[in-house]
């Protein structure tokens, strides 16, 4: 779950504090989990804030896609859709592992609906 925390770091430098570990104080309201199937799909994320790892696509995947799918669908757990090619909520993993201008935006227009 490393890819997880540092994904979390990534939207956290953008806006500090809005994804916490669970503690006394924190409620959890996202969680992640694992699972393996011989599909497309590398993650998905529910409406009830579970994040579904497929260990099986991710196990051949170098760091920044993991990093990448991580902080995409952390993106998603946040209210965001998705955005253009360049941008880390882009519907296909690649390799971009920081927020683009669109990113920023799609997160700052969701924050006023959550």
């Amino acid at each position: 779950m490393s890819y997880v925390r540092t994904a979390a770091s990534t939207w956290n430098a953008y806006k500090s504090g809005v994804i916490r570990p669970d503690s006394l104080t924190v409620v959890e309201d996202v969680y992640c989990s694992d699972y393996s199937e011989s599909s497309g799909i590398d993650a998905y994320t529910t409406g009830g804030g579970a994040i579904w790892f497929n260990t099986r696509n991710l196990g051949s995947k170098g760091s920044a896609e993991k990093l990448n799918v991580a902080t995409h669908e952390l993106g998603h757990a946040l209210g965001l859709g998705y955005n253009q090619t360049t941008d880390v909520m882009y519907m296909y993993t690649s390799t971009r592992t920081t927020l683009s201008a669109n990113d920023k935006a799609s997160y700052d227009a969701a924050s006023i609906l959550y």
